[in-house]
């Protein structure tokens, strides 16, 4: 259950995927970038997040595609602090 919610969570969050691996929980955004979403107030709070914890998140390009990995989360419910602290 708690799985279902962290996936709404990332959903609020512009999330497409997340996925927890080796202590990392790596996310992909929207992949249309002129999407309304990165103009919105939800984006700003992210953006927000990572300036205010450079060593807990990190956003960046690849192949494409907007990321964000926040380090340090072992398990579920870390992961689900972590979108709350954000999405809030």
């Amino acid at each position: 259950m708690e799985g279902i919610r962290l996936r709404w969570l990332g959903q609020r969050m512009g999330l497409e995927k997340m996925v927890l691996k080796n202590g990392d929980l790596r996310g992909t955004f929207i992949a249309d970038q002129k999407h309304a979403f990165f103009e919105g107030d939800r984006f700003e709070a992210v953006q927000r997040a990572v300036q205010a914890q450079p060593k807990c998140y990190k956003v960046y390009e690849k192949s494409g595609k907007l990321k964000i990995t926040g380090t340090a989360v072992k398990h579920i419910g870390e992961a689900k602090r972590a979108l709350e602290s954000v999405v809030a």
